[in-house]
Order: C-alpha cells, then structure tokens, then sequence
C-alpha cells in the first residue's frame, strides 16, 4: 500500500434493522485498520436522503462499497452506486455502467458474444412471444433475468419441456416481477475467477472449483441459496481450489474471465462464474461486479492461494480505486509528525 496514503474510510454497507451486522463489515473494517486507514461503517435500509447525509457527516476521503441491496431489492444496487457519482463521492468498486450491464443477464451475454466470450444459447421472453439465440436443446434452466444472490434459482429452475418452461417463466414473473432467461444447462464442473486491479492492468486470481461433495444422484447441479449460504456439514458442497485443468482449458477461462471484466466495464474487483462440459468447454454463466467479500469468499480462498493474505486483498482493491482517482501519497516524507493527506 505504499501508493495509498492513510484514508479515512467510510464502509457502506446493507443494515435492515432486525438484521445483524454481516461479518463483511467487520472484516473489511479490520483490513483496513491493518493497512493503516480509519474506517467508518454507513449502514444503508430505504432511505435515500440519509445515505448522503452520513457520507458527508464521515468526511471520508473513500468509500468502500459492499451495498448489494436497497429496500430489500437487489436490483436497486445500481442505484447506491449512481448516488454517489451524482454527488462526486469516490467508492470502491463498479460504477453506475458496470453494474448496469452485470445485473441484466440478457445484456451481459449479448455483450460477451460480441467479444466472442463463450454462453450457454438461450431464449429471451417478452409478454407472450421468445427469441431464442442459437438452437436450443432441452434441459434449459430458467432464471430472472436481473435478480441476484441466486434469488429465484433451485432445482426446480431446471425444465424439460416447454409445459415447465412455460410454467417456469409465469411463476418469475409473478413472483418476482422480473422477466425470464431460459438458457442450456450445463451439467459439468463449476469454477469461480476472481480478477482484481484496473482494467487496464487487471490480475487474474487462481481458480475456485464448487465441490459438489455427496450431492444426490440425479439432481441437478443448480448453485442456489442453499447451496452457497447454507450450513455446511462434511457432505456439503464447498469451495476448493480447482485442480486437473489442462493448460489450453485454464487459458481460456482466464481469457473469458478478462474479457468479460473489460467488457462489461468492472472496476477494481469481480468474480467470474463458470461451468465447464463435459467435452470441455467453459460457459461463462455470470459476471459478479460486487461478489461478496467475506474472509472465507471465493474472492478470499483465490487470493490466499496467490499468496495474498486477506488483508493484502483488501489492500489491492483499494490501490485500484486509489489509482482511479489519483489518490497517492505524497513522494517526499513528511516532517512536521501530520498524516499525509489525499491528494486528488
């Protein structure tokens, strides 16, 4: 962290009040602490007005964002981060267009196949009509199309015919008033990369591998709620650092993973999802602006195995937004005993 002086911090973060503090928050906090910054926590619910107020009231010369939901919803997440680039507020992580183009699944693999990035085909729904990209062949797994944190996905998302798909699409609409992605489902192998750093120069994490450990035979291997926040036990699906991938076969995930965070225009940090088939074929599934940041995230377990402490992670993060908005320390040393200052 030589190139970022000592910041006031402030960490914004998702607080409904009946809710407890997410461990994210403390972890991030002591990550900064060790990195010689102050941090201060913004809780954030359904109000807007206090977000500012509580951000000018910090007086921060940073914010780290790791605020996924407004009011309940995933889908206002964009709007946090639109807030804050109207009120000229310099945060961590994707802005306004990033996290635009992540959250519409639609758009994201639009953007990925005209960078040549690998998706499984899919059909779009629009009221009663589709549009399907390339040919499609059953199982499809159907999906809301801006939901997130696996909202609205389980076994049940995996149809077999067009009564279930048809049946699958009514009930995201109804239940979750978003419309419907229905794309192949990939019955293969499901790995996680991370990329950290400025598009420009971004580095690409090792590998996480979703260990399926005793999952019952014939169900499908649908990554939902449970499966990522769930209790874990011995026979649980958990997160190992994935082996055996040929050379040419981690080349092209890595490709895929820098590709898609250039092109779907990703600051500082992101994690990309992939299932690979059984002939060997990596799908990109999903582009993670703001993946979660806990001590035992994929994000985490990735920069461990680089050699990154989790302290060093965060550490790497906020050089990528330093950078971004010319934060530095100042060259010389200073001799009057004063904290360096930001320089903007």
């Amino acid at each position: 962290m030589a190139n970022v002086p000592p910041l006031k911090v402030a960490v914004l973060h998702y607080q409904p009040a009946s809710e407890p503090l997410d461990p994210v928050v403390t972890h991030i906090c002591d990550a900064l602490t060790a990195l010689g910054h102050t941090p201060v926590t913004i809780a954030v619910h359904d109000r807007v007005f206090p977000i500012l107020e509580a951000i000018e009231a910090a007086r921060a010369d940073l914010v780290f964002n790791v605020c996924e939901t407004f009011a309940d919803d995933y889908r206002m997440e964009v709007n946090v981060a639109a807030l804050m680039e109207m009120a000229r507020v310099r945060f961590t992580g994707s802005g306004t267009a990033g996290l635009l183009l992540a959250q519409d699944k639609v758009l994201t693999k639009q953007l990925l196949e005209y960078h040549e990035v690998q998706t499984p085909r899919f059909l779009t729904f629009d009221g009663d009509t589709f549009e399907a990209f390339g040919r499609m062949a059953f199982p499809l797994i159907v999906k809301p199309c801006r939901s997130d944190a696996s909202l609205g996905i389980g076994t049940h998302s995996v149809v077999k015919d067009w009564d279930e798909l048809t049946r699958r699409v009514r009930e995201i609409r109804k239940t979750l008033n978003d419309e419907a992605l229905a794309e192949e489902f990939i019955d293969g192998r499901e790995v996680y990369v991370g990329v950290i750093g400025t598009p420009t120069k971004p580095e690409i994490l090792p590998i996480v591998e979703l260990d399926w450990g005793k999952w019952e035979a014939g169900k499908p291997k649908v990554s939902d709620r449970e499966v990522k926040f769930g209790a874990s036990t011995d026979d649980s699906p958990g997160l190992v650092i994935a082996k055996d991938l040929s050379p040419d076969l981690k080349a092209r995930i890595e490709r895929s993973a820098l590709l898609a965070y250039r092109a779907l225009k990703i600051r500082d940090y992101a994690r990309v999802d992939f299932r690979i088939s059984e002939k060997g074929e990596a799908y990109v599934l999903e582009v993670n602006p703001n993946p979660y940041l806990e001590k035992d995230s994929e994000l985490a377990m990735a920069a461990e195995e680089r050699g990154l402490s989790y302290t060093q992670l965060i550490g790497r993060i906020m050089e990528s937004a330093a950078s971004r908005y010319g934060i530095r320390a100042r060259a010389e040393k200073t001799t009057t005993g004063e904290t360096p200052q930001a320089q903007a």
